[in-house]
């Protein structure tokens, strides 16, 4: 007995050495230069399971937390109104029957390192299913729609080292919440939020989450980490990039844990394209009075704070295709586990006529929670959630560098014809870009669309103009202090705009007022709170921020100084030819097109480019815009609407005419043909469906929303350009020099020849914001870089 015992144990310990050799090459193979976390984890993992197994000591010795847990640990409840700061906290728990819950048996350690290691067992079985994707060639189509969307949202090194650790996490919380909870009556979602009160603790992935905590600060340091480390000193992973999104409300999933949500009922929810089709056809309503620049703009924002990658082959590295090449749905056992595809059927409209039944959609990358604590999945932000430039510098050190000319403080570009435009990158895996290689930037998401290529061309410009002036005042300064200085000046103009332009036309400027998001340079409003989490919230990254789609229009016409209309591009025809805009005088041109073309309305409309030509290729059909973002709310477990209706106040709907209060008559009649009930509407769809209120551009619940969120960013942000926290804040000086600063000034100063723009870039050209020459100081105030002189130094 006991010699069949050791050969159990050697095999075993053999079986295990092989698998952890193998994930150790795969993070050697992909997280190159990673921290130590990773392999100080795997030793972890191999650590636990042989204790869970019994084979090594006791469990205690590896400091356990104390348990069992109490059962009044889940019986605490929250009754009162949300105030205007709340967020989702994990210990919100349960309402339900109080008699079920006492009825749980405790959870002790051994349970928890046994569900790590069941975990960590059914993360192995995947290598198999990989392995036979990979050898029968179920892969993505190199220069399709699919690849193209996989390149927009693909995960870095670090993210996916990350990412292995939290679906441990996920893994043993379904079979705890099957083993301790949903087999004793309670259903899936209070098991969910009975096992999010169990700490990580002493498992795997708990010292590996404790580990990464642990971070070493310059609490004097006068600039930011690129990452967004150390902004909170108490928490410095607050707010840092690859952490989690926060939550408004605990999220819902159908087993409570990471399956996608459905319907409470007979039937399921309808089918994402259905939704697309019958609600976003294509519907050219133009708004009256904004441009185009406010939408990218949007864009800009959107991607400055938030950066969603989605999953790859745990074992492979390889990208996933749920879709067969000729875009049919696979069999069953070429179909990956993170696979979401989404269904099209036979008479769609126009997918229909080409055969497509499948549409590839690919799950998002998931983080470990927030506190370290078992419980339903949470999506990673490969960015920093703070509004801090990164996409001009970046969310990395490694890429920050990379970025960097280490001249003069300037940023690395690539000049033709004496005009700056970005480095060319020079990644392989990047070269896939139409008209030569993609751009090398702080978010590669820049190759995506000829106008956000602008966009950041111009803050690339920007900053080495800054550059160029600071060092003739500060002739001393060195090639760190310049740069250094000239981010910090550059975030703060971003910042500016966003809180001083963009806001109140997106709000309202009532609205903004009342809520406490106007600007002031006088500190007056600088109120920090180390007590917040930074982090957006997964409802404005998902669903929030997606409605600058709804104001892109299709064609972009190319115009001249004269804004005489001399070419135009279609979109669909654009992805992924950033380096068009190097072609004649488009640079400009797309510039003009921005402050001159107005957008379409934020409403549920969308353009053919993206209802079904997004990130065509050689075709003439691609992906759907609106089936992606309604998959991507149900993947991350956002919950209905209607939820979010009640969280911002307003009354949650009983019946499809409660929601006529804010949605069009037709409109709704349509929701109620597609959901079964209220709170089957998706967010996305329920947001963008409300009509404008007040003098706002969106309706009542996206605006509480994103209104939350950008009060959050500023109060949260010890770096933010107002803020007194700081070792060393703006002067007053700089700070009136920063009030000055327009996004109309910008393109004036580092277009190639614009010479003339309306002071108001978001608004059309009306009386009262007229075009006025570059050089009217008076109407497009310059930022006056002699208050950042040394005066002992300087000279003018």
């Amino acid at each position: 007995m006991g010699e069949s015992s050791g050969m159990g144990i050697d095999n075993t310990l053999e079986l295990l050495c092989v698998k952890f050799q193998k994930i150790e090459r795969l993070k050697k193979s992909y997280f190159a230069g990673g921290i130590m976390a990773g392999s100080i984890a795997t030793f972890a993992v191999l650590w636990v399971f042989l204790q869970t197994m019994g084979l090594f000591g006791p469990q205690n010795t590896i400091g356990a937390f104390k348990l069992p847990f109490t059962l009044e640990n889940y019986l605490t409840y929250n009754k009162g109104p949300a105030s205007w700061d709340s967020e989702y906290k994990p210990s919100l728990v349960v309402d339900t029957d109080t008699y079920k819950i006492k009825r749980l048996p405790s959870i002790d350690e051994s349970s928890l390192n046994a569900s790590v290691a069941f975990a960590i067992g059914t993360i192995s079985r995947i290598e198999r299913i990989e392995d036979n994707l990979v050898n029968s060639g179920v892969l993505l189509v190199l220069d399709s729609p699919a690849h193209q969307h996989f390149l927009h949202d693909r995960p870095n090194d670090r993210a996916l080292e990350k990412n292995l650790e939290a679906v441990i996490a996920i893994k043993a919380s379904i079979q705890l919440s099957q083993a301790h909870c949903t087999r004793y009556g309670l259903n899936e979602h209070d098991c969910a939020q009975i096992i999010s009160t169990l700490p990580l603790g002493s498992t795997t992935v708990g010292v590996s989450c404790a580990i990464d905590q642990d971070v070493d600060c310059n609490v004097e340091s006068k600039y930011r980490t690129y990452d967004g480390s150390c902004n909170n000193i108490q928490n410095p992973k607050w707010g840092s990039a690859f952490t989690g999104y926060g939550r408004l409300l605990f999220p819902q999933y159908a087993d409570g844990i990471q399956m996608p949500r459905k319907e409470q009922g007979v039937r399921g929810l309808p089918n994402p394209r259905a939704v697309s089709v019958s609600l976003a056809s294509q519907c050219d309503k133009v708004d009256v009075s904004r441009t185009l620049a406010l939408m990218q703009w949007s864009q800009f924002v959107s991607h400055d704070i938030a950066y969603t990658p989605v999953r790859k082959m745990i074992w492979t590295g390889k990208p996933i295709s749920c879709c067969r090449s000729d875009d049919q749905w696979p069999l069953p056992r070429y179909i990956h586990p993170d696979c979401q595809a989404i269904s099209v059927a036979e008479n769609d409209p126009i997918y229909g006529k080409f055969r497509v039944r499948c549409l590839n959609y690919v799950r998002s990358l998931a983080a470990l929670r927030s506190d370290c604590s078992f419980g339903p999945a949470e999506q990673m932000n490969q960015v920093s959630h703070f509004l801090d430039g990164s996409t001009i510098y970046g969310s990395t050190l490694a890429l920050a560098y990379k970025l960097r000319a280490y001249k003069g403080g300037l940023l690395r570009t690539n000049t033709i014809k004496n005009r700056e435009y970005l480095p060319i990158t020079e990644l392989a895996s990047n070269s896939l870009c139409k008209l030569k290689n993609c751009y090398l930037s702080g978010d590669e998401r820049v190759n995506a669309e000829p106008q956000l290529a602008v966009m950041h061309t111009i803050w690339v410009r920007e900053h080495n103009r800054v550059a160029r002036e600071l060092a003739k005042i500060n002739p001393k300064w060195s090639d760190e202090s310049l740069y250094q200085e000239v981010r910090r000046i550059i975030i703060a103009e971003i910042q500016h705009i966003t809180y001083k332009e963009w806001l109140p036309l997106l709000i309202g400027n009532h609205y903004l007022r009342a809520v406490g998001l106007g600007i002031t340079t006088n500190y007056s409003n600088s109120a920090y709170s180390s007590s917040s989490d930074p982090s957006i919230s997964n409802e404005v990254a998902t669903a929030v921020l997606r409605f600058h789609e709804s104001l892109k229009q299709g064609i972009l016409r190319i115009s001249d100084n004269d804004r005489n209309i001399i070419s135009s591009m279609n979109l669909s025809d654009y992805f992924y030819k950033p380096r068009s805009i190097e072609i004649n005088d488009t640079f400009d041109g797309l510039i003009n097109s921005l402050t001159t073309q107005i957008s379409q309305q934020m409403d549920l409309h969308l353009i053919s480019d993206l209802t079904n030509q997004l990130y065509k290729t050689n075709g003439t059909i691609g992906l759907d815009q609106i089936s992606i973002d309604i998959q991507r709310g149900r993947d991350h477990g956002l919950p209905g609407y209607n939820d979010y209706r009640k969280h911002c106040g307003l009354r949650k709907a009983k019946t499809f005419d409660d929601f006529l209060d804010y949605i069009p008559i037709e409109t709704v009649m349509k929701l109620k043909d597609l959901y079964k009930r209220p709170d089957d509407v998706d967010l996305v769809i329920g947001g963008m469906a409300e009509s404008s209120v007040d003098d706002a551009i969106l309706g009542p619940t996206f605006r509480c929303l994103i209104s939350r969120q950008f009060l959050k960013i500023r109060r949260t942000d010890r770096f933010f350009y107002t803020s007194i926290e700081q070792p060393e804040s703006f002067t007053i000086s700089q700070l009136n020099a920063l009030e000055k600063v327009t996004l109309a000034r910008i393109f004036c100063d580092n277009g190639d020849n614009i010479n003339r723009i309306q002071p108001n870039v978001f608004l059309k050209q009306q009386i009262g914001n007229e075009l006025r020459p570059c050089t009217d100081f008076q109407a497009i105030p310059s930022i006056d870089l002699f208050a950042w002189a040394e005066k002992a130094k300087a000279y003018r």
